[in-house]
Parts: C-alpha cells; sequence; structure tokens
C-alpha cells in the first residue's frame, strides 16, 4: 500500500516529476480513489491507483483531457478485474467423460470402475508405475546407446588414457634431462679439475 507521501517518492524515482498539489488534483480529477484510510484520515493506495497514476501522467503529456483520461483509466480498472476474477476461479478437475468409447479402450489394467461408458477411473498399481519407469529407463538407454553421446564418451576416454601416458613419458623426460644436468655438472668440474691440475704443472 501507498500513501500519498510514498506515491509521490515511487514517481519521482521513475522520473514522474511531479509535486504534492498536482498529485491531489490528479487523484480528484481523475476518480482514483483510496481503498483504506486510517483513523487519522490518512489515505492509503493500492498498486493499481499507483499504475492508474502513472499512466494518466502519460495520456496528459499527450494532451488527452481529463474525461478521456477517465474512461481510459475505467477500461485499465475493468482489464484488471477481469485478470483477477479468471485468476481466482477454482481449477476444475479433468473428467474423462464421453471423450472414450469402449473400441478406443485397449487393453486398460484392471480397471476399478467403469460406468456405462461416460466416466471411469483407473487403479493405478504400483505394478504398473513400475513398468513404466521400466519402458522409460528402457528408452533412455537406448537413446543414449544410438546416439553420438556413447561415442563422445569413448573417445573422452580415450583422450583421458592418452594424456596419462603423455603426462607419464613427460615425467620420465624431466627425469632424464635432470640425471643429464647432474652428468654434465660431474664432467665439467671433472674437466675444471684437469685443467688447473695441467696449468699448474706447467708453471
Amino acid at each position: 500500500m501507498f500513501n500519498r507521501e510514498s506515491i509521490l517518492k515511487s514517481l519521482n524515482t521513475e522520473n514522474y516529476y511531479i509535486d504534492k498539489h498536482s498529485l491531489d488534483l490528479f487523484l480528484e480529477d481523475w476518480k482514483i480513489e483510496s481503498i483504506y484510510e486510517d483513523e487519522d484520515g490518512l489515505e492509503f493506495y493500492d498498486d493499481l491507483a499507483l499504475e492508474k497514476i502513472k499512466k494518466g501522467i502519460s495520456l496528459k503529456a499527450q494532451g488527452y483531457s481529463d474525461e478521456q483520461i477517465i474512461t481510459k483509466l475505467s477500461r485499465m480498472e475493468a482489464k484488471v478485474e477481469k485478470q483477477e476474477e479468471v485468476s481466482s476461479q477454482p481449477v476444475q478437475p479433468l473428467m474423462v467423460s464421453e471423450l472414450l468409447n469402449e473400441e478406443n479402450i485397449e487393453a486398460v489394467p484392471q480397471p476399478e470402475t467403469v460406468s456405462q461408458g461416460k466416466s471411469f477411473t483407473l487403479d493405478v498399481s504400483s505394478q504398473t508405475l513400475q513398468m513404466l519407469a521400466e519402458a522409460v529407463a528402457k528408452k533412455i538407454s537406448d537413446d543414449i546407446t544410438n546416439s553420438d553421446m556413447a561415442t563422445r564418451l569413448i573417445e573422452a576416454g580415450g583422450y583421458k588414457r592418452d594424456n596419462e601416458i603423455l603426462a607419464k613419458q613427460v615425467k620420465e623426460l624431466l627425469e632424464h634431462n635432470k640425471e643429464l644436468s647432474q652428468r654434465i655438472e660431474q664432467l665439467e668440474s671433472h674437466a675444471s679439475k684437469h685443467f688447473w691440475s695441467r696449468f699448474w704443472r706447467g708453471k
């Protein structure tokens, strides 16, 4: 719910810049009524009232007269009321009536009651539900088997295996390189010692 102050705040937030005096005139001229008034005389309005004010301001800016605006706002209210009436109607239960005859009913699993072809109810047992579940599971399984999904899954498994082999080979190469590096360091150290020993002997 909105009072006039909160309506003004909401309108200004949405770039409908009007003052309190203009709002009072619009509410009066366009016959937009409050839905509640407290003991202090403070009036409260619903969401529809706020929408009607916005619509009225827009129409006023387009040059419509107050009488034309009232007519359009009344249509708007009637449309909303009709929608609310439709949405508030209780959902009617689905009745199977005179849609199926005996020729159309084939292998109905253990009907509980059949009343002279006009309406009927079926006993859906747990066995029937299990059969349906198994049929659905088989259909899904067949779809996966007959689709590209199985191939893609097998390929993905192959890629994973190839990646594991490559990773192992890279690891082996790194270890081999490490051994080579250590060997090179040893050789360089050995060669360096021989060089300096020959150098000092030459002296």
